[in-house]
């Protein structure tokens, strides 16, 4: 298998990590993938409930990336942008 396709599909394996992860931990959050921040392998949207605090999401989003690089077999570095919404302040 060529290195960019076990790379891409290292990434993707991260990815999916990251988020099932957040999901399992937060109900009721909304992740989606936007358009790359400035050098970012990948940038999420997270929308999250009015009673969660985004102080505390981020830091579990931070920590959580950490999880996923430390776990995975390849060295990889999951370079993340997270925007985090308070969902009172978005449509």
């Amino acid at each position: 298998m060529p290195q960019t396709v076990a790379i891409h599909r290292s990434l993707a394996e991260a990815v999916t990590k990251f988020v099932d992860s957040l999901h399992h931990i937060y109900s009721g959050i909304k992740i989606k993938p936007i358009s790359n921040y400035e050098d970012e392998d990948f940038t999420f949207e997270i929308r999250i409930p009015k009673n969660l605090s985004i102080d505390q999401v981020l830091e579990t989003c931070h920590k959580e990336c950490i999880k996923v690089e430390n776990g995975m077999q390849q060295m990889i570095v999951l370079d993340t942008c997270i925007l985090i919404f308070d969902s009172l302040n978005v449509n």
